[in-house]
């Protein structure tokens, strides 16, 4: 297949002759006719794809195709990129006009080439009538928006939590029975067995979220192995979840990135020790990867604790010791209820008569396998309720089945190739990350707009990014990715994807968009001089690759740790055409000057490393659209970010930097976080008509009222930060009531005492104060503030008695207490929070009853609440009615310090 290859290069070519005009002058014509000539190809590739599995010359021909349209796209790229360097370089008359004899010699060279590969694509072209090829038409994501994306909006809401689980209540009942009500005491092993797509981490997930196991074990985390083994990520992470709330985690990360293994070990071991715990390692490949990992966790004879296992492999786990639980194909009635939950909207509970038939042979080749029936179901689901369509599918299932593939994999492959182009090319950018990840959203929607895979959209209302999470949601519609938790403004945070689809994702990659994967620790293979994306899976000892030529090459990503992976800083010139570079979480110290080489960079990821300065030339960086360099402690920032004049988007954290950073040239930034008040420039604010996201650190100095009279120059900002640190307290006294855009707002340190409601902006819908450690109750301020729908207080109030009066706090959907540590008592006016439909209370150790208002709540569907034993059990007791209405109600007894 060579769609997504052409709609690669068609979108980059298209994008170039509307914002590189000026750079194209004298072959505007040709790189328009390329543009037009490689799109009407594109109708030609539906039917030669249908023929292409019993004849060499048409897919010769393809791959012919998908050559051409990449060296077009490499042409044109490298060309607008060697004019526009000496213009970012000159500074006069005459240094532009030394320039005119090389921009000569570069239109005379991309003449040539363009001719060559307009003769490549005439021999291409006689080829459709040689094998019959006939034009089917193209379907775009164009087209799909403005029928389907109304829908896809609509569907959004069941993402939250998955209700589609079926046929697991004898399993759950099982694992529960012979793992965790046992009575033995010390460290229990157990595992699930199955194979992939069965629902093994489903099961787990169903047993680690069970009200008796919460309740049980003090202690609980879930970490994913994968086959990609890093003992020292793995412990990282079951540290994180182990944190204690008063901890400061970016304090323990600074300290775990200088720690060996067994100090990270000892870590756990720490955090567990005296403690009742339940972790759950999914998708070990290896026994030796557990075992390795087993000293981490306390076996104390006086108490019970558990680690559960999920793997595909029965010997993993091949112990007379060790319970493992195989989980079972689903029968053809539990087959028959998921698939009429996933392929078709609402509540569907027969199939219409004229679909049965057909419904019934596409579900007969599922196999059982829960993953399967999902991803046809979404597949289905796109089509409606269409008989044709549905048959067609069912054609699908049958071809790829007389090639001997397996079930899931073959519905994996038909998924795909039901995807528009563009949905194509954003699916197989899941290959660039790491097997069982969890990937943020807001990364995975920048690297798509980095490689230009999202058309800017006539309405100048709506971002690229906006447009980037339509195509996210529509994936997630598809089955094509699993949500894994969202923001409190309900958008998706982070997702993941399965394993069959990864690699999927990556078999289509290296086919489509030529990835390459390089997993030699210390760089002894050798790595494609044609590759377009490449992932590098580094070691610690040698440089990973040397300086060969890389100038085709458009993404690269390292996984793994290793300091000394760049070789020399020559490298870095060979990769003129790269627009991608990830070096998230891989142990980095020191970050090479030449980076300053790669011009065409777009996307720079350098979070959670340990580089202390970055070096000057970044300024040469003109085309970075995302810089992220937060999680660095401390790192020097030289006073020339506001050079990049495309960012987007700049993540920092606690940077130290000579002279205020000049931001406010930066036009199209829309993300700034965190930037420190004394390098923050007031008076040029109003020029950051982007700025839609910002967060600030105070410090003791910090002038409150000209800061917010600042702020109120910013005419889109919708979310705002504030954090400062120490027990200097501050206080809000005046200026945030200008902010008249501000939705979301968050306060982090002491203040002495919360605004009126006045000087809160007027249309604020959330509101996050974490350890404000306020002293007098916030309620009476907090409850009139007319459109607040999410209140979280972490932390925020040091008081005994809260009181939210009658018709307070009216529109509140989200209502969020934790670490209130003195709080006894909740009261509740007739009609306050009558809209109220989440409630959640951590760590609030004194407050042992619930108002009983919320019984005539009618909206709450959930109630979390982290609570003592006591606790717990007086509310059972004493509030039954009220929990028995609560749909979703999770009750945990954990112990709790006063």
């Amino acid at each position: 297949m060579a769609e997504v290859a052409i709609s690669f290069a068609v979108e980059k070519l298209g994008s170039m002759l509307v914002h590189k005009v000026a750079f194209l002058q004298g072959v505007a014509k040709e790189v328009k006719w390329l543009k037009e000539e490689l799109q009407r190809m594109q109708c030609f590739l539906k039917d030669a794809e249908e023929k292409q599995a019993n004849d060499e010359l048409i897919r010769k021909w393809i791959s012919d195709i998908r050559d051409v349209a990449q060296d077009a796209e490499d042409v044109i790229e490298t060309f607008v990129l060697k004019v526009d360097a000496p213009r970012r370089r000159s500074r006069g008359l005459l240094e532009t006009c030394a320039c005119f004899p090389d921009h000569v010699y570069h239109l005379d060279m991309v003449g040539e080439e363009i001719e060559s590969i307009r003769s490549r694509i005439k021999d291409i072209s006689r080829g459709c009538d040689r094998y019959g090829i006939q034009s089917l038409g193209e379907r775009t994501m164009a087209t799909m928006t403005s029928s389907e994306g109304v829908q896809w909006r609509r569907q959004l809401s069941h993402w939250q939590k998955d209700k589609d689980v079926v046929g697991l209540e004898k399993d759950v009942e099982s694992v529960l029975h012979n793992i965790v009500f046992t009575k033995r005491k010390g460290l229990i092993i157990g595992s699930i067995v199955g194979m992939g797509g069965i629902g093994k981490s489903t099961l787990a997930r169903i047993v680690y979220n069970n009200d008796t196991v919460v309740n049980q074990f003090e202690r609980r985390a879930w970490v994913c192995i994968s086959s990609d083994f890093s003992p020292k990520e793995i412990i990282k992470e079951v540290v994180l979840q182990l944190l204690e709330p008063a901890e400061d985690k970016l304090k323990v990360l600074e300290i775990m990135e200088r720690s060996p293994l067994e100090h990270l070990k000892s870590m756990v071991h720490e955090r567990l020790q005296g403690r009742p715990y339940f972790i759950v390692l999914d998708d070990v490949w290896e026994a030796a990867h557990w075992q390795s990992l087993t000293s981490a966790f306390p076996n104390e004879e006086d108490k019970t604790s558990i680690l559960l296992l999920t793997t595909r492999n029965r010997g993993v786990t091949k112990d007379d010791q060790i319970y493992a639980h195989k989980i079972e194909t689903l029968n053809r009635a539990k087959s028959w209820e998921l698939f009429l939950k996933k392929a078709f909207t609402g509540n569907v509970v027969e199939c219409p008569d004229e679909l049965k038939a057909t419904a019934r042979d596409i579900l007969q080749k599922c196999n059982g396998l829960p993953l399967a029936i999902t991803v046809i179901g979404g597949l289905l689901k796109k089509h409606g309720q269409s008989k044709d369509e549905w048959n067609k599918v069912l054609k699908g299932m049958n071809s790829h089945l007389r090639t001997g593939e397996s079930s899931v994999s073959h519905i994996m492959e038909l998924s795909y190739h039901d995807l528009p182009p563009q949905l194509k090319s954003c699916f197989l950018c899941l290959g660039f990350f790491k097997e069982d990840a969890t990937i943020r959203a807001e990364k995975l929607i920048q690297v798509w707009i980095a490689q230009g895979l999202i058309p800017p959209k006539g309405d100048k209302d709506e971002t690229m990014e906006e447009r980037a999470r339509d195509y996210l949601d529509e994936l997630i519609n598809r089955n094509m990715i699993q949500v894994k938790d969202m923001t409190k403004d309900d958008r998706v945070k982070n997702c993941l994807i399965h394993d069959f689809l990864h690699d999927l994702a990556i078999t289509k990659a290296k086919e489509e968009i030529s990835l390459e994967i390089l997993r030699d620790e210390g760089g002894g293979s050798q790595s494609s001089q044609k590759s377009r994306h490449r992932v590098i899976y580094c070691g610690t000892e040698r440089p990973v690759f040397s300086s060969q030529r890389n100038n085709h090459i458009r993404s690269l990503f390292f996984h793994g740790a290793g300091n000394n992976i760049f070789g020399g800083s020559t490298v870095w010139k060979n990769f003129q055409l790269l627009r991608v570079l990830d070096f998230e979480n891989v142990g980095l110290k020191i970050f090479p000057d030449a980076i300053g080489e790669i011009v065409g960079l777009r996307y720079l990821g350098l979070r959670n490393n340990d580089i202390k300065e970055l070096p000057s030339s970044f300024s040469r960086l003109k085309n970075l659209q995302v810089l992220d360099i937060s999680l660095n402690f401390s790192m020097e920032v030289p006073n020339i970010i506001w050079k990049m004049i495309n960012l987007r988007h700049l993540y920092m954290s606690r940077i130290t930097c000579q002279g205020s950073p000049k931001v406010d040239y930066l036009k199209h930034l829309q993300t700034l976080t965190y930037i420190p008040t004394p390098r923050w420039r007031p008076e040029h604010t109003a020029r950051m008509t982007s700025l839609r996201k910002l967060g600030l650190e105070l410090d003791e100095n910090s002038n409150i009222i000209n800061l917010c009279n600042s702020l109120a120059m910013l005419a889109n900002l919708l979310c705002l930060n504030i954090r400062w640190y120490g027990n200097h307290s501050i206080s809000f006294e005046d200026g945030l009531g200008k902010l008249p855009r501000l939705t979301q707002l968050k306060l982090q340190g002491i203040m002495t005492e919360l605004p009126t409601v006045g000087n809160f902006p007027p249309n604020l819908s959330h509101l996050s104060l974490n350890y404000t450690a306020l002293d007098k109750d916030p309620m009476p301020v907090l409850e009139k503030l007319p459109n607040l729908v999410y209140l979280k207080l972490d932390g925020a109030f040091t008081g005994e008695e809260m009181t939210i009066t009658s018709d307070g706090l009216t529109r509140l959907n989200v209502l969020s207490l934790r670490e209130l540590l003195k709080l006894r008592n909740i009261h509740v006016g007739e009609d306050g929070m009558s809209d109220l439909r989440r409630l959640e209370i951590r760590r609030c150790p004194r407050l042992d009853n619930l108002p009983g208002e919320l019984e005539f709540m009618a909206q709450l569907g959930e109630l979390k609440m982290v609570t003592t034993e006591e606790i717990v059990s007086n509310l059972r007791e004493n509030h039954s009615r009220l929990l028995s209405r609560i749909p979703s109600l999770h009750l945990v007894s954990v112990t709790l310090n006063d």
